[in-house]
Order: structure tokens, then sequence, then C-alpha cells
């Protein structure tokens, strides 16, 4: 009967690899790599930007994406005329309501406080006047106009072309029934908010704000 090790049966002097692979032996043949059998992989991806669609445009739904940035590319910021050409809408309409309703409160109390003789009949015709004109009528345009504006004012910004569209046309009316309504005084009355309302409205559509507009997804 032979034994494995020694002559006494313990460490015979070969060496011992505890704790190492196979792979740290030098001796070791080198280990066996299969190929890969899976699905096929996908192609590389290019390492430069991918390139640009040439041709007209899609129509349709995919015309959407068409204007809308890639990967690389920054979104349109907005301008910031358009900010403030709402700005100017929105805070001017409120002051004119609230000036005119004001306005209103005191001709109505004013005008019960006052006599009809002498100094204070001339001022009580003209607080009558002043009230008896906006209830036959004249508070509907002079409500409606500020009112109209204070709403396309938010309109404009968002990001819709139709949105400025309805804004100017708002303005322009307003200026047409103005001009119409001041003739029979004096037309100086009307230069004042004419160039206010002209250029909140005109700044709407230098080059930068239409393409802003037009690069809406």
């Amino acid at each position: 009967m032979t034994q494995s090790g020694g002559p006494y049966g313990g460490y015979g002097g070969s060496l011992q690899h505890y704790g190492k692979s196979p792979s740290d032996d030098p001796q070791a043949p080198p280990a066996r790599i299969d190929p890969y059998v899976g699905p096929p992989l996908p192609p590389p991806m290019p390492a430069g930007p991918p390139p640009m669609a040439t041709g007209p445009l899609p129509a349709g739904p995919a015309a959407a994406y068409a204007h809308a940035p890639g990967p690389g590319q920054l979104p349109v910021q907005r301008p910031a005329v358009i900010a403030m050409a709402a700005t100017m809408a929105v805070t001017a309409s409120l002051q004119w309501i609230c000036c005119l309703t004001f306005a209103w409160l005191m001709a109505a109390i004013g005008a019960q406080s006052l006599g009809t003789d002498g100094l204070d009949g001339g001022i009580y015709h003209a607080l009558q006047r002043f009230s008896y004109g906006l209830i036959d009528g004249l508070a509907w345009p002079l409500y409606l106009f500020p009112t109209a504006s204070f709403v396309t004012g938010f309109l404009v910004l968002v990001r819709r072309s139709w949105g400025r569209i309805v804004h100017t046309l708002v303005g322009v009316a307003a200026l047409g029934w103005s001009a119409w309504w001041l003739y029979p005084v004096s037309l100086l009355w009307w230069i004042a908010p004419a160039i206010y309302i002209g250029v909140a409205c005109l700044i709407l559509w230098v080059p930068g704000v239409g393409r802003w507009y037009r690069s809406a997804p």
C-alpha cells in the first residue's frame, strides 16, 4: 500500500495552491473563451452628431416635431418684449378699470351732497352728466376694452401665434373707437393712449417674437 505523501504519510514536498484559482498558475493553460452565440448586437452609434433631415418638412402630426430642438440644440428663449407687452396690457387695464370705477363712485356720491345753485350747481351738473353718460351705455366700451386687453395680455404668453393676433385686434379696435369718441371733443386726449397701445402691440411683431412663436412644439 502506497501513500501519496512522504514516507510517514505527511507532507510530500509538492507545492500546494490554497485559495488560488487555476488561472493564477503560470503553468496552467489559458482559459477558454466561448464565442458570443446570442442575438445579434445593435450597430455601434456614430461618434458625431446625428445627421439633419433634408427635404420638405412632413405634413400632419409629424410636422409638430420638425420645429422641436434636437438633443444637442437649445430651445428658443422667449424674447423679453413679450413679457413687456403682457405687463403693459395687464397693468394699464387694471389701472383704467380701478380709476374709472373710483371716479364713477365719487361722481354718484358727490352729486348727492352738492346743491344745484351757484358753483355747487355747476359741479353737480358735471358729475350728473358723467354718471348718466356711463349709465346710458358708455360704461360698456370703457369696461369691455380694458377687460379684453387684460385677458389677451396673458394669451400672448401661451406661445400660440393666434394670441398676439387677437391681442393686436383688441388694441386696434380700442384705438378706433376712442378716436371716434374723442373726435367731437379733441384728439389731443387720444395721442397718449394711442402711443401706449401702439407700442404694446407693435413690439409683438418683431422678427424675434415670430421665431419664438414658430418654434412652438
